[in-house]
């Protein structure tokens, strides 16, 4: 079952759909903190009962222990909530044990079991004793719904843009994306539900995608000491140096595949080949309208000399992608319409 069904449905079903151990399967971890919660809330309504709430790492505990909370009652209560996080993390013998524990749990012990992945082998010794809640990622036209859904649950109005902008600074981690729109709506205050494109921008914060893009803007418009910054802001921030080399290349290439098909007459299927967002697609479009073939082409190689003087240790990281910024800026600049 997918974890939004299943979450979706649990509430509903309250200790009627808690018969069987659940095993929280997938990357996407805020799907079984979710449904963690949710059991916790339909098993200890009313308190969190410490003496039967137990959790542990898989990877902290021996065979013989995990056998032992597997067999372990509750204790002067009906239920007890054994939960078993990091799966992927288990060895040989604690696999054994709990294989072996699962048809024998002590009556009224409730078990929660969560991996981000697990060999097929354990995959279809477990299956026929638990219920697997998928938890993968979204993809992205999934992820934009349920941004849509959960904006309007905390009281936000967004619109596709600013759905499309959210998804290409911080990508499709749930976690994420929750605590952006619980950030943008502390801000906005109790009454307010909607933020101009610029506040929204503002509000997302740091992100190394868009300010490359933001660096990118400064060299095209003349503004090197804007993208001299942004540089010093990304190496600060820790940002590896062939990291934002990559970006910048990225961006060099976006804008050369956008020239290539504006002179095509085929603007349109720009953010087919792109694959990214309209908004995005949108921005690089305008940004290479007034680029020529020779100002980019020189973009592309100086990005290619900067690669190889950094792998082969020629040029300081720092020194080099200065160099890299001021020379984008020279290239690109005051650019002639075509």
């Amino acid at each position: 079952m997918k974890a939004a069904d299943y979450l979706f449905g649990l509430p509903k079903m309250g200790r009627a759909g808690l018969t069987r151990p659940i095993l929280f399967l997938g990357e996407e971890e805020y799907w079984s903190a979710t449904g963690i919660s949710l059991i916790k809330n339909i098993l200890f309504p009313n308190a969190e009962e410490d003496f039967n709430l137990v959790e542990i790492e898989v990877k902290t505990v021996d065979a013989s222990i995990l056998g032992a909370e597997l067999a372990t009652a509750p204790f002067f209560e009906n239920t007890r909530l054994l939960i078993l996080k990091g799966l992927e993390d288990l060895k040989t013998a604690q696999e054994e044990v709990l294989v072996a524990g699962l048809p024998r749990l002590a009556p009224g012990v409730m078990l929660v079991l969560t991996a981000r992945q697990l060999p097929q082998k354990t995959v279809k010794q477990l299956k026929p004793m638990v219920e697997t809640v998928e938890c993968g990622p979204l993809k992205v036209y999934e992820a934009k719904r349920w941004v849509a859904q959960e904006a309007k649950a905390v009281g936000l109005q967004l619109s596709p843009p600013q759905i499309d902008l959210l998804l290409e600074m911080k990508g499709t981690s749930l976690f994420v994306l929750k605590n952006e729109l619980v950030k943008v709506k502390t801000y906005c205050g109790e009454k307010q539900k909607t933020v101009s494109m610029d506040e929204w921008g503002a509000l997302l914060g740091e992100a190394s995608a868009t300010n490359i893009f933001q660096m990118i803007d400064g060299a095209i418009e003349g503004k090197t000491g804007a993208a001299l910054n942004l540089l010093h802001r990304l190496l600060k921030a820790g940002e590896p140096e062939m990291k934002i080399l990559a970006l910048l290349g990225t961006e060099v290439r976006r804008l050369f595949i956008a020239w290539t098909l504006r002179t095509a007459g085929r603007s349109h299927d720009l953010q087919k080949e792109l694959g990214c967002h309209a908004y995005v697609a949108n921005k690089i479009g305008k940004k290479a309208t007034n680029l020529t073939y020779q100002q980019l082409r020189r973009a592309h190689q100086r990005i290619l000399t900067a690669d190889y003087r950094l792998k082969t240790g020629q040029s300081p990281p720092g020194l080099e992608l200065e160099a890299v910024i001021l020379d984008l800026s020279s290239y690109l600049e005051n650019s002639p319409r075509l």
